[in-house]
């Protein structure tokens, strides 16, 4: 239940479909005065919610990460943990295709071959409302081992999770079985999802590290395509930023966090 509730809470609360709905509502409109009412709020909603400018200070009133969980590049670990969603299957094909959260999963390969970890830890289940028997983790094992080298034996998985409360809950249960709930642990995940991914694993009574991000100074923010031109990314941006404020509120209600 929870599962398919939280797939109604991200369609009402994705930015686009808001837009979408106020220009079919002028549409249908026979008032003229109505109709242009919708119009114009939703232009104003689409200039809103394509602006990187806005999108950047909305970040600045997000949970921030504490200091003494942030691991330095340099250091060791022994595990990568990496959270589902980054995949759907596409039946026409039999194969998996990757979305915009892929650098999850190279991140976690990047740090197996720089020998920077020793196993890597895949958490996810179906996600999916259509193909259930789909495991997103599964599928990743045999994606990553068959097109990567990496052998069977370092790849650890638990495939039921549908949310980031069950991530923690069955990578516990996982972990405990494995006797590895004691390791060094790097979370990886998306930048906005730490905050609740953590809490949510400190919550099961895992540890977890986030690599630090080092990035360079640039003047790159400040061009006028970053401060004034509309960018159709910045909506899937609000998508997930909406999403991860819902879900700490609710997660908070719900004592997982």
């Amino acid at each position: 239940m929870f599962f398919f509730l939280s797939k109604i809470i991200d369609f009402l609360f994705a930015p686009l479909n808001w837009i979408i709905i106020l220009f079919i509502i002028s549409f249908i409109s026979k008032n003229e005065k109505n109709k242009k009412k919708f119009i114009q709020i939703g232009f104003i909603a689409l200039i809103f919610f394509t602006n990187p400018f806005i999108f950047n200070l909305s970040l600045l009133s997000f949970p921030s990460i504490k200091n003494d969980i942030i691991l330095s590049n340099t250091k060791k670990a022994d595990i990568a943990l990496v959270l589902g969603g980054m995949i759907s299957y596409d039946d026409s094909k039999e194969q998996i295709t990757f979305n915009s959260n892929i650098n999850r999963i190279t991140r976690a390969i990047e740090l197996y071959k720089n020998r920077k970890v020793n196993k890597i830890f895949i958490s996810g289940g179906s996600g999916s409302i259509t193909y259930i028997e789909k495991r997103e983790a599964s599928l990743l094992k045999k994606y990553i081992h068959r097109y990567f080298n990496i052998p069977l034996k370092d790849i650890l998985i638990e495939n039921k999770s549908n949310n980031t409360y069950e991530n923690a809950l069955f990578t516990k249960k996982t972990l405990e079985k494995e006797n590895l709930l004691h390791k060094k642990i790097i979370l990886i995940t998306s930048n906005t999802h730490f905050y609740r991914a953590q809490k949510c694993f400190d919550k099961q009574g895992i540890k977890t590290f986030i690599l630090k991000d080092i990035r360079k100074k640039t003047r790159e923010k400040w061009l006028p395509k970053n401060l004034f031109l509309p960018q159709s990314d910045i909506l899937f941006n609000w998508d997930n930023l909406l999403h991860e404020w819902i879900g700490i509120i609710t997660y908070k209600c719900m004592g997982y966090i």
